[in-house]
């Protein structure tokens, strides 16, 4: 009997930490480097990109920063990756193609993001 409940105490214990929902290191990178993304985009000088786009890069970093903290991921690593990305595209013009890739990425990833998103675009700039 006791070994059965050990068995099972173990199985529990297994069984509860991965349904969690845990990111993989990929996805979390991939949601990082999209975060980078967005937070170059937002500040992009105003001339250069329509204020929607602006908007929707404003209220994605800010859903997708909520996402990797629920996920467990620190402050220090987010910024540090995100860095890196807007680093590298600083002073470039709006990349279209890169947006839609994290667009399509990020509303696969983070359950419900595209009306988050989208809803909280709505209130940056009275839009």
């Amino acid at each position: 009997m006791r070994k059965h409940f050990l068995i099972f105490a173990v199985f529990l214990y297994v069984s509860s930490a991965l349904a969690a929902g845990h990111i993989t290191k990929a996805q979390k990178e991939k949601t990082i480097e999209c975060l980078g993304h967005y937070s170059a985009t937002a500040v992009l000088p105003a001339e250069t990109i329509e204020v929607k786009n602006m908007e929707l890069a404003l209220a994605s970093a800010k859903v997708i920063r909520e996402y990797l903290t629920s996920e467990g991921v620190k402050d220090d690593e987010m910024n540090k990756g995100m860095n890196v990305y807007v680093d590298k595209v600083y002073g470039k013009p709006f990349d279209k193609a890169k947006n839609g890739e994290c667009n399509k990425f990020i509303y696969k990833q983070i359950k419900d993001s595209e009306e988050k998103i989208e809803k909280l675009s709505r209130t940056i700039y009275a839009g």
